[in-house]
C-alpha cells in the first residue's frame, strides 16, 4: 500500500474483532514510525503497548470503573460552534446508522460500553510525553504515522484518549513513570465484521472549503 492509499483509506475502527495482531507486527509499525519528524529532532515521544493478559487485565479494570457510581469520566472539553456541529451531524449520523435514537440519552450506552471495553482492540499502545515539555506538533506528527505505518501493514487504528482514561491502572500495569504524561492511546488491531459502526465513514470538508491558494 502506497503512502497516498494509506492515507485516505484509514479511518477509526470502533469495534475490533479477537484477533490478535502479532508481537513482530507491532513492533515493525513501531519501527517504522521512529522516522517520524519532529522539532530538532528531540524525538519526544514515549510508547508503552498493552496485549494478551496485561491488557485484560487493564480492560477488566476499566469495565469495572464503568460501573461504579458516576460511571466514566467526562470527555473532551466544550469545542467552539462550528466544530460542536460537525460533531453533532457526525453523532446523529452514527447513531441512525445503527438503528438508535440520537435524542435518546439511553442510547449513549451503546458507544460507553465500546469505551468500557476498549473497543475490543487486541493491542493498544499508550503514547506519553516527559512533564516538562509540550511538544502537540511532534506528537501529533507521530501519532499520525504509527496510524499510517499501521495501516501499511494492514492494520487499522483507533486514536481514542478514552483509551488513557485511567492513569493509574496503566501506570501499575505497565510501569508508566510519573515523570511522564499521557498524550493518548491508539488501538491497533483488525475490523468486527458483523460491526455496522465500522462501515461509517465520517464526512470531509471540500478542498477549496480548507486551502487557500494564490499565485
Amino acid at each position: 500500500m502506497d503512502v497516498i492509499e494509506a492515507i485516505k483509506e484509514r479511518h477509526s475502527v470502533r469495534d475490533f474483532s479477537s484477533r490478535p495482531v502479532p508481537r513482530e507486527t507491532v513492533m515493525k509499525i513501531f519501527e517504522a514510525s521512529l522516522n517520524s519528524p519532529s522539532g530538532g529532532n528531540g524525538q519526544p515521544w514515549e510508547v508503552y503497548i498493552a496485549a494478551g493478559a496485561t491488557l485484560e487485565r487493564i480492560r477488566a479494570a476499566y469495565g469495572e470503573r464503568a460501573k461504579a457510581p458516576g460511571g466514566p469520566p467526562p470527555g473532551r472539553p466544550p469545542q467552539p460552534a462550528f466544530i460542536q456541529e460537525r460533531m453533532a451531524r457526525i453523532r446523529k449520523e452514527r447513531f441512525e446508522l445503527l438503528g438508535l435514537d440520537p435524542n435518546d440519552p439511553a442510547s449513549g450506552n451503546v458507544f460507553a460500553e465500546w469505551a468500557a471495553r476498549m473497543f475490543g482492540a487486541p493491542t493498544v499502545a499508550f503514547i506519553c510525553m516527559d512533564k516538562e515539555l509540550s511538544s502537540s506538533l511532534d506528537m501529533g506528527l507521530f501519532i499520525q504515522t504509527v496510524c499510517l505505518a499501521a495501516k501499511g501493514y494492514e492494520v487499522d487504528t483507533f486514536i481514542a484518549g478514552q483509551l488513557i482514561s485511567q492513569q493509574d491502572v496503566l501506570r501499575k500495569e505497565l510501569g508508566i513513570p510519573e515523570n511522564l504524561n499521557f498524550v493518548t492511546g491508539i488501538g491497533l488491531g483488525y475490523p468486527n465484521p458483523e460491526a455496522r459502526i465500522n462501515s461509517y465513514r465520517a464526512p470531509r470538508r471540500a478542498l477549496d472549503e480548507v486551502v487557500r491558494y494564490k499565485d
